[in-house]
């Protein structure tokens, strides 16, 4: 069965049963088939893992539309979710705080990078080394700035995806609702997830291999390990 054959299906077996919310229900379902195609599943795999339409329309006998509120959740449930949600806005905080570390030192990475290869010492911030070895430990420090960067984009996805998954779940437990719960961690499309993965070993690469050679350049420049005593760095 193809996605739209299943999705057809499915929207038929909703509306048979009276369910509420039926375009929410067909939307999730939707969103399933995209990123498991975009990992390379292809459709008729992913409709039979899913199951009946039949069976899933069945499933939803909660959501049926009888123009009468759905009762909820009682006051103590509704009491512990509230709490839950306390603690889990602080780690949403905590956590968006070290997503904008990791952003800001990124930054500063790319921008430590430039000064490097171009030679330049803003307000003589940046120790005195051989162009050669500036050059490689900027390059290096590039490589390091694309690390941060990728983690920072990985780290946001994340955190956007735990806040939808919490918000899905709260609402299904204070209403009562069974739609389909949302993954935890962030869903990628195949390209978005193959660039992130390239961009972060490429990145590695650049800084381990470069960040060790520009060590070897200033020893040689330099005549001793102890290239920073050499060029007095901490004086």
């Amino acid at each position: 069965m193809t996605k739209t054959e299943y999705l057809d299906q499915l929207r038929l077996e909703l509306k048979k049963n009276s369910v509420a919310d039926m375009e929410d229900i067909i939307s999730e379902y939707e969103q399933h088939f995209a990123f498991k195609l975009a990992d390379g599943y292809p459709e008729e795999e992913i409709a039979a893992k899913l199951g009946s339409p039949k069976t899933i329309a069945a499933q939803f006998d909660g959501l049926k539309d009888t123009g009468k509120p759905s009762a909820g959740a009682g006051f103590f449930t509704k009491f512990a979710l509230a709490f839950t949600a306390i603690f889990e806005t602080m780690f949403y905080i905590l956590f968006l705080a070290w997503n904008i570390l990791l952003g800001a030192s990124a930054a500063a990475a790319g921008v430590l990078g430039i000064a490097l290869i171009g030679y330049f010492n803003v307000a003589g911030l940046i120790p005195y080394m051989p162009y050669p070895g500036s050059l490689l430990f900027g390059l290096s420090i590039l490589g390091l700035a694309g690390i941060f960067g990728a983690a920072t984009v990985y780290c946001f996805a994340f955190l956007k995806q735990m806040i939808k998954a919490s918000v899905r779940w709260h609402k299904n437990m204070i209403s009562g609702n069974t739609l389909p719960p949302l993954p935890w961690n962030p869903q990628f499309r195949a390209k978005t997830k193959r660039t992130l993965r390239t961009v972060m070993l490429l990145s590695v690469t650049v800084f381990g291999v470069l960040f060790v050679i520009a060590m070897v350049v200033l020893m040689l420049e330099a005549g001793a390990l102890g290239f920073w005593h050499h060029w007095n760095w901490f004086v």
